[in-house]
């Protein structure tokens, strides 16, 4: 795991560590505060996303619009986080991480309590949608680099906590939002996600400023506009004509297609019908609101174990993270599959724990993937344009498959569909056998790993 993160920030963290050292030395006790601040922050910005399935229901009923309409609310919100992704990243590189995640809070904080006000469809859309959505990306990817930049020696430890804090915001903020929902309904649970947004603000002011530093590499490294456009441009070329990136992309944009799709709709599906009597309703199994959230607790705990399994996994010589990936994925898919034969909570809640399970294949192993592929000066661009393809995957499968269930009055064809296209998308990285992923600055990266490690036990030597 240390791989990934060790070279994915090598360029930065050394001019990082030059700017900045006065003020933090990696693997500090700040370093540490800093880890778990961004745990936090992310935790609640991934739960938010994620507890928008418990949303569905009583919006249908309030808005009295189709299942496929109130969908896009959450998906606009990740797609749209996703689509800007890439300027939150430039946003960051020129005035600071700090300043992005606060930026990031604060419209969540506003795109939220406009949200709970909300009298219209298409005010939710840019409310909770676009403008908390753009908000969730900056404090999610300011809170990720700042760990990266704060860690050497236990980056692969630190990184595993953070990229195991979304299992813990499902386990936690999916209770909550259940709980505030019964309570006091979906304006005031949207209220309190605008209040957990302010808590990321809160953490991210921890943050040590460093675009400084990073600045001064930057203009050094490229004097001037015209060198720094000749570089992005022979980047993106490079980019396009590699392979093995191509095909990791294409196959994760499809496979994000599908796999929100129960996610999203896993509640709606047994609960909808006790808020809308149609034709099929005896079809379908009457399960408790707060019984149903229970679905994203198991799916919660089994992710937390599977992100940090699977990395670990991969990095033993033995397996390949690619196979991993694969079979993972198509584990996953095979559950979409098994949902429409779920007739009992308890099957339902097996089927999500393995679901829960193979999460680490994707999620845990995303970015180390993407270095596989394309080597560490590439893996931010990568990353970055990943983002995008997937941004637009999400903003479009799951609406897609509620629109299915508006028009057939039920969601067994969706989740078979679901499950068909995602165990595809996994398939095309055995397209990976006949390309070439040698990449020739191994053997460099490797070298420049061993560097920063003896640096930092120097320092922590001094």
């Amino acid at each position: 795991m240390s791989k990934i993160f060790t070279e994915d920030s090598n360029d930065q963290a050394a001019g990082t560590f030059k700017g900045c050292e006065s003020k933090c030395q990696p693997d500090s006790c700040l370093s540490w505060v800093v880890c778990a601040a961004s745990t936090m922050s992310i935790a609640i910005t991934a739960a938010i996303s994620y507890s928008f399935g418990l949303l569905l229901p009583p919006l249908t009923e309030s808005f009295e619009e189709t299942r496929q309409a109130i969908a896009w609310i959450g998906s606009l919100y990740m797609a749209s986080g996703c689509i800007f992704s890439p300027a939150g990243c430039f946003i960051s590189d020129r005035f600071g991480h700090r300043f992005t995640a606060v930026m990031g809070s604060f419209l969540g904080v506003v795109g939220f309590f406009l949200a709970s006000f909300s009298s219209k469809l298409w005010m939710m859309y840019l409310t909770f949608g676009v403008l908390s959505g753009i908000g969730h990306v900056m404090v999610y990817n300011s809170c990720y680099l700042m760990v990266l930049l704060y860690f050497v020696k236990w980056r692969s430890v630190a990184v595993g906590i953070v990229s195991s804090a979304p299992a813990i915001g499902m386990f936690v903020t999916t209770l909550v939002t259940q709980f505030v929902l019964d309570k006091w309904g979906w304006q005031w649970t949207i209220k309190v996600f605008g209040l957990l947004n302010l808590i990321c603000g809160l953490c991210s002011t921890v943050f040590v400023p460093l675009d400084n530093g990073l600045d001064e590499i930057s203009y050094s490294e490229f004097t001037t506009r015209k060198s720094r456009k000749k570089e992005a441009a022979s980047q993106r070329s490079s980019l396009l004509g590699n392979y093995p990136f191509v095909i990791i992309s294409t196959s994760l944009s499809v496979v994000h297609f599908s796999y929100f799709v129960p996610i999203m709709h896993i509640v709606s599906t047994r609960l909808l019908f006790n808020y809308k009597l149609v034709k099929h309703c005896k079809q379908e199994l009457r399960i408790p609101g707060n019984k149903a959230s229970m679905l994203y607790t198991y799916m919660g705990i089994t992710s937390f174990i599977s992100r940090h399994l699977f990395c670990k996994l991969g990095d033993l010589k033995y397996l390949n993270r690619f196979h991993l990936y694969q079979g993972g994925m198509t584990i996953s898919g095979l559950c979409v599959l098994c949902l429409p034969l779920a007739r009992s909570f308890g099957s339902i809640a097996a089927i999500f724990t393995v679901f829960g399970l193979m999460d680490g294949a994707m999620n845990g192993q995303c970015a180390l993937l993407l270095l596989e592929c394309t080597g560490r000066r590439q893996v931010n661009r990568a990353w970055g344009y990943m983002m995008l393809f997937s941004g637009l995957s999400v903003g479009l499968g799951s609406p897609l498959a509620g629109l299915m269930a508006d028009e057939l009055g039920s969601y067994i064809t969706p989740f078979y569909t679901a499950g068909a296209i995602q165990i595809a998308g996994a398939s095309v990285t055995s397209l990976m056998t006949c390309v070439k992923r040698g990449l020739p600055e191994e053997a460099e990266t490797q070298a420049s790993i061993d560097e920063e490690l003896l640096v930092t036990e120097k320092l922590t030597v001094v």
